[in-house]
């Protein structure tokens, strides 16, 4: 199999560096927001100065062959206050850096590679695993606070192997998402083996509503216009927009999902158009390089 590589300097992201400036806004999430719109408010430095590097592995894609998988091709760190968080798909870890520095703080390790962005907030950080959990811990200490299991409890802790890791049926590759108090993530890839999207309480990590019945949806309109059971897999990073909740699916369109009960609204295969990454403009999200849909 290729592997593709890609330089893993600390500089990651222009946006995230700057986040890291005292005067600047926090960049808590994946493109800063529930959008996912990659905007800021607050005004950028005319001249931008190096102060440190860190160097991290090349990061390795679960999917390197696919280019509308690619939500792991690079490391995606966000900053909350002085701290910057990133993710590794290598060593399965969180890790915390001082953003005035450039030293460690603290590290957390899952069972799993930690393949999209967390979410920052309130002094606290989640992030999913492909060992199948959502983890939240300390923003300041790394102390595990709670962790939730992306399939409900009463599934078996089957694992295969994945990427040349033991991984979950399961792995959480549905990117969390934080609105009122409520993270939202998906988990699951493979509709047959059951898929997973759920709400659960920021604080205290208690479960407000599990989607468990849209791994196998009927009459969905698939490619050539042929309608067939289908089912969603929550791949890349959630987002809201107002009541919807939108749950990309990697090479098919995104979903749309009540974020009060978790009822799927809408659902298509999307004639190979479909993208991990998305990102919502007004009533439109827009997906990836080759499709787009109403929001």
């Amino acid at each position: 199999m290729v592997q593709l590589r890609f330089p893993a300097l600390i500089t990651f992201s222009i946006a995230a560096v700057w986040a890291c400036h005292t005067n600047a806004a926090d960049w808590p999430m994946w493109r800063n927001d529930v959008h996912r719109s990659g905007a800021t408010s607050v005004a950028l430095a005319a001249e931008l100065h190096l102060q440190w590097t860190r160097q991290l592995p090349p990061p390795i894609p679960a999917w390197p062959n696919e280019a509308r998988l690619h939500f792991d091709a690079s490391y995606e760190p966000v900053v909350l206050g002085s701290t910057m968080f990133v993710g590794s798909m290598i060593d399965g870890s969180l890790m915390a850096i001082d953003c005035e520095t450039g030293a460690e703080k603290w590290r957390f390790y899952t069972n799993g590679p930690v393949r999209l962005a967390p979410v920052a907030f309130d002094g606290r950080v989640c992030f999913g695993s492909d060992d199948g959990w959502l983890y939240c811990v300390d923003a300041s200490r790394g102390e595990l606070l709670w962790k939730v299991s992306g399939a409900p409890e009463q599934r078996a802790p089957y694992r295969h192997l994945g990427n040349a890791r033991l991984v979950s049926y399961w792995p959480v590759r549905g990117g969390p998402v934080v609105e009122d108090g409520v993270v939202y993530f998906g988990a699951g890839i493979w509709p047959t083996l059951g898929v997973f999207v759920r709400a659960v309480d920021a604080r205290s990590g208690r479960v407000l509503w599990t989607n468990d019945d849209s791994h196998a949806i009927e009459n969905v309109r698939v490619d050539h216009n042929y309608l067939q059971e289908s089912g969603i897999s929550p791949q890349g990073h959630l987002l809201v927009r107002d009541e919807m909740l939108i749950v990309p699916n990697g090479r098919s369109m995104p979903a749309r999902l009540d974020r009060r009960t978790g009822k799927l609204h809408y659902f298509v295969q999307g004639y190979r158009n479909g993208d991990s990454r998305v990102i919502v403009s007004g009533e439109t999200a827009l997906v990836g390089r080759t499709g787009d849909d109403d929001a």
